[in-house]
């Protein structure tokens, strides 16, 4: 691989010069020097003004370096044609390198040149000229031990993503992914990746340490990533802070390390600790019922602690209270549950059936109800509902959690954050025809479930 790198990473790059001297390269004699000025650009990556790019006269010891405006100054040159290099560690790390750029130097004058790396586009045609022109990109990734921060060879590097086939009474999800394994530099290369989607970058190394990072490459045609993997069993600590979107903290949100056993329930300050997390790259997230889940990227280093901070995004909208009076009606009775329980055609449990159940984590509860199936899901279990009783196909419904809709997010979690000490009652509708007009949404046509919690009962009741 690293031999087809050394032959596809040459990029070339469009600098119009007007060339006025004589075809040959070397200095000429004259009495007064020239200069040459540049600005140096990264279309590359961040699509601004490049600062430490080091500007090189070839066959010389003369350099300059780029500032903060990207501007650079070749001072005190003999009149004569000269060829330019450009080198940058953004370059450097991507495998990527740009051919001289010849520029003509006059005798008491400035010659002005610009200088940029290549295009997402540039890159992506380039490194993957199978590929179609449009809507999809490319990876370049780098794949490092966690401890030193050496390259990793022969690494298997994979890229997830979810399809989602829309047709007029259902809607079909389809795993996707592309691999590929990394060179003896540590560099591999991902073609034929979405542009339009998050994707979910994983590694996993001899030893069976797994990192992984989320990126969104927002339609970008090129995408460079670090991904730093344990060698070793050492483990590190993930330390921070849950907050919703308006800074406020959220006390009592259930936060894991994606892909390991480590998880941890924040405090009422919504500070958390998770300790022994596995060295290198990695995804946090926390989860807290009323609000959208929330990750964070993390790098935990062997040993050390990383400081980060999750926010939650708000699922539903907070309206000014409002005071009823009346008589008190129980709770179950009044969300409609006793009724439906009568009359609907659905699978409904109370807290006895809840307790009789004996479980442990809330997959289990669905143990006893007809047409659930419980799968292993990574460490925890996915509930899915076989919507036809001819037919043996199932898929997970959608959830509501005291009426609220509670999305289930790319990354699944081992577990809904839910205990069965919690639940007062279940409901279980197979298909989203069966399920109450208000509950009915596109995504519950593998089902819907409406779980009540003791956390939605009211605190006080409604005085006369």
């Amino acid at each position: 691989m690293a031999g087809r790198f050394a032959s596809q990473l040459i990029l070339y790059t469009a600098v119009s010069l007007s060339l006025a001297a004589p075809a040959f390269i070397g200095a000429q004699t004259a009495d007064r020097p020239g200069a040459v000025h540049g600005v140096v650009f990264d279309s590359l990556i961040t699509s601004r003004l490049l600062e430490g790019a080091e500007v090189w006269i070839e066959s010389t010891n003369r350099m300059a370096k780029s500032d903060a405006a990207g501007n650079f100054v070749l001072s005190d040159v003999p009149p004569g044609r000269y060829l330019l290099t450009l080198y940058h560690p953004i370059l450097d790390s991507a495998g990527l390198s740009l051919p001289p750029v010849m520029v003509d130097v006059i005798s008491d004058n400035t010659t002005d040149v610009a200088l940029a790396t290549p295009s997402p586009a540039q890159a992506h045609h380039l490194l993957c000229p199978q590929d179609p022109l449009h809507r999809v990109g490319a990876i370049l990734a780098v794949v490092r031990s966690a401890s030193d921060g050496q390259a990793l060879g022969s690494v298997m590097i994979s890229a997830h993503w979810t399809t989602y086939d829309i047709a007029e009474s259902s809607v079909r999800t389809t795993p996707r992914s592309m691999e590929a394994r990394s060179d003896p530099s540590g560099h591999v290369l991902l073609c034929g990746l979405p542009t339009d989607v998050a994707l979910v970058v994983r590694g996993r190394a001899e030893g069976g340490s797994v990192a992984m990072m989320v990126l969104d490459m927002a339609g970008r045609a090129f995408a460079r990533a670090d991904l730093h993997l344990g060698v070793s069993t050492a483990t590190g600590m993930v330390r921070g802070i849950v907050r919703n979107r308006n800074g406020s903290l959220i006390p009592g949100a259930s936060v894991l390390a994606v892909g390991t056993d480590a998880t941890v329930i924040a405090d009422a300050f919504g500070r958390f600790s998770l300790t022994g997390v596995t060295a290198g790259s990695g995804i946090v997230e926390a989860r807290a019922v009323g609000y959208i889940p929330g990750h964070t990227q993390t790098l935990v280093r062997p040993d050390s602690v990383q400081e980060v901070d999750i926010i939650l995004g708000d699922s539903v909208t907070m309206l000014d209270p409002v005071t009823v009076v009346g008589e008190y009606t129980p709770y179950l009775q009044q969300i409609g549950f006793t009724k439906r329980r009568e009359t609907s055609q659905g699978h409904f449990l109370d807290t006895l059936d809840v307790q009789r159940s004996g479980a442990v984590r809330f997959e289990d509860i669905f143990r006893m109800v007809p047409g659930a199936r419980i799968r292993p899901n990574g460490t925890g279990y996915l509930v899915e509902l076989q919507r036809d009783p001819s037919n043996s196909n199932s898929c997970p419904p959608a959830y509501f959690v005291d009426g609220v809709y509670y999305p289930q997010p790319p990354l699944q979690t081992p577990s809904i954050p839910i205990v069965p000490t919690e639940i007062l009652a279940v409901e279980v509708y197979s298909n989203l025809s069966s399920a109450p007009v208000q509950y009915q949404r596109r995504e519950g046509v593998c089902g819907v479930i409406l779980v009540w919690t003791k956390r939605g009962v009211p605190k006080h009741r409604a005085s006369h």
